[in-house]
């Protein structure tokens, strides 16, 4: 085994470039800066300089509760979201102004700025609605602070996103409760002027419709996964039909990950087997090209002036903005740096039970290694084998590591998210069991050193496998759902219908949902656990874990339950996630008969013999 990867490694992380915007004033994206605590800041490249237009912001929006579209640039201006005022500034050279109101109920974010029309156009929550936040497209005036919060130019849809205007016709996309956007979503358009002339260009039932963007002749390109994946297609025109998906859910009001290319042409995502790639369409010919090869996921793209922009992942270092110009070179502009890969990522595939699950294993140089399983959250999310420090530190200390795509998961189609409808908190359990099986069958990780851990929803698979299969020897909740109720009575507007689709509607189906919390089939429990909860988390109380770990203890188990003061849904803390990681680390090394690492703490295990 070669030397560990330190804890530092994990836990200090270079500056993070996302959310590219190209005009004609230079190349903008998003920095979170490490250095400050995260602040998220937006950044210009413009003759050579990178400049930070926004030092005193925090820029963030709060739409949605997960944000998004918190800038947008058109030609010299900037409008901005910033999370510390709680307002929307407009910067103009050395001036900056607000546009919207001090102290109102308002949040905004999806940000469309268009100086020749002297408007910014917003999604806007209202949050003195009731019973939940009223959400609208308004127009922010440029020549004026909007005492009013903005004109309202489209309502009465529970969910809007994706506003892009050209020529004076505004488009969207929008969806309304029950629905998640990826069940069923609209693409509207609408003349500025008058935009109750609006028309809708794709409505159907049971059809995820997203992100439209105007070519460059006036037509109107959007998603639709009619196909069974999220394929494009131009309105009343070509579609492009590909078994894949070219397009992400919609968690955040962020750009597309897709842009308008000179001559007709879209620059999207393609996901291939779980590697998302750049990949170039031209509308009218119908031919498709893949230009930056080599990528793991594509995180964002623009274009102007004949170059193309992606903020590109790969599986050997983080992620970097690059620029790809007509002549076929190109140059990386920010982001990247040095990462140490001990593993590269290895596609594995298992019988689940409602068909092929995917899952991405990284093995260290030695047999038959101890396993921990990943589960990410969302339910509705992906892995990916983007460099991820976190996994190469886990494989310099011995460990294999396998990410699963259980179902639910998207970047494989429509067929393969919609398997885990009403059926989440079992099927996701009995996949990630059937990729523990095959690494196992084989000898290439031991069956007796399985571990299983994941964060919030990948929590909750994480709780209810240990309580409902014999796979694992280990588990680690951090902050894990276990009780499902709390999900559908005490979440935000964004997902207080998330659970109508993965487990049932409520309140009528609450014997489902008593039935599969975790917290309920406690006496289940045969497996040591480590547990780790912030003390102010709102979304999973903090004596669901107490009450954990009080089952552990009770069937004297090993267990250790280490609680964060001050920490919500969530580490932010350095200290909270040095102790968290040192925690996770000695617990393993532990219950596994491992070797301690030096640089780590031991973790007092209770019932440890």
């Amino acid at each position: 085994m070669r030397d560990p990867l330190p804890l530092d490694a994990v836990l200090h992380y270079p500056d993070a470039v996302s959310q590219v915007t190209a005009t004609s004033s230079g190349v903008h994206w998003l920095a979170t800066i490490a250095a400050e605590d995260g602040r998220v800041t937006v950044r210009r490249l413009a003759d050579g300089t990178v400049t930070d237009l926004t030092p005193e912001a925090q820029v963030r929006s709060r739409v949605m509760e997960y944000g998004g579209g918190a800038y947008a640039v058109d030609g010299h201006l900037l409008a901005h979201c910033d999370d510390r005022t709680r307002r929307v500034w407009l910067v103009d050279g050395d001036r900056r102004r607000p546009l919207t109101p001090a102290d109102s109920p308002f949040v905004y974010g999806g940000l469309a700025l268009s100086a020749a029309d002297g408007v910014l156009l917003a999604v806007r929550e209202d949050h003195s609605a009731s019973p939940e936040p009223r959400t609208e497209i308004v127009a922010l005036s440029l020549s004026s602070d909007n005492p009013d919060g903005g004109r309202v130019l489209v309502t009465g849809a529970d969910f809007y996103a994706g506003l892009r205007l050209r020529a004076g016709q505004l488009a969207w996309y929008q969806w309304n409760h029950p629905d998640m956007s990826w069940d069923t979503s609209e693409v509207w358009t609408a003349p500025l002027a008058d935009p109750g002339l609006a028309r809708a260009v794709s409505a159907r039932p049971g059809v995820s419709a997203q992100r439209p963007l105007w070519l460059d002749d006036g037509r109107l390109a959007h998603t639709t996964d009619e196909s069974g994946f999220w394929n494009w297609r131009v309105e009343d025109g070509p579609a492009w039909r590909v078994p894949h998906d070219c397009d992400v859910p919609t968690w955040v009001l962020t750009p597309p990950v897709a842009a308008v290319v000179a001559g007709g042409a879209v620059a999207s995502v393609e996901f291939d087997g779980g590697v998302g790639s750049l990949a170039v369409w031209d509308s009218r010919t119908g031919a498709v090209s893949h230009p930056l090869p080599g990528t793991t996921s594509i995180e964002s793209i623009a274009a102007h002036d004949g170059v193309l922009y992606a903020v590109a992942e790969w599986p050997d270092r983080p992620a970097t903005l690059v620029g790809l110009h007509p002549d076929g070179t190109h140059r990386i502009l920010a982001g990247g740096g040095s990462g140490r890969v001990v593993a590269a990522p290895r596609a594995v595939w298992a019988d689940g039970p409602a068909g092929p699950v995917h899952a991405w294993l990284y093995l260290p140089d030695t047999p038959c290694p101890p396993l921990i399983v990943l589960t990410h959250g969302g339910p509705t999310s992906m892995t990916t084998a983007s460099y991820d420090p976190g996994i190469q530190f886990w494989v310099s200390r011995g460990f294999a590591v396998v990410d699963v795509n259980y179902s639910g998961s998207t970047g494989f189609g429509r067929a393969y998210r919609d398997r885990l409808r009403g059926a989440w908190g079992e099927l996701d359990v009995a996949d990630a069991a059937a990729v523990v099986g095959v690494l196992a069958s084989d000898g290439t990780v031991d069956a007796d050193r399985v571990a299983i851990t994941g964060g919030s929803a990948g929590g909750y698979t994480t709780l209810k496998s240990l309580v409902s299969t014999d796979v694992y020897a280990a588990g680690i909740s951090r902050y894990g759902i276990g009780y499902l109720p709390t999900l559908a009575t005490d979440t935000h507007k964004a997902e207080s219908r998330y659970l109508d689709s993965l487990i049932a509607p409520w309140p009528a189906g609450r014997e489902v949902y008593e039935a599969r919390s975790p917290i309920n089939h406690l006496d289940r429990l045969r497996t040591p656990m480590l547990i780790l909860q912030g003390t102010d988390d709102k979304v999973v109380p903090p004596d669901q874990a107490e009450r954990m770990a009080e089952a552990v203890r009770a069937a004297g188990l090993p267990v250790a339950l280490v609680m964060f003061d001050g920490e919500g849904h969530g580490f932010r803390s350095m200290s909270a996630r040095r102790a968290a990681l040192e925690s996770q680390v000695s617990f393993l090394e532990q219950v596994f008969g491992m070797a301690p690492s030096p640089d780590v703490p031991r973790l007092a295990i209770e019932n440890l013999s």
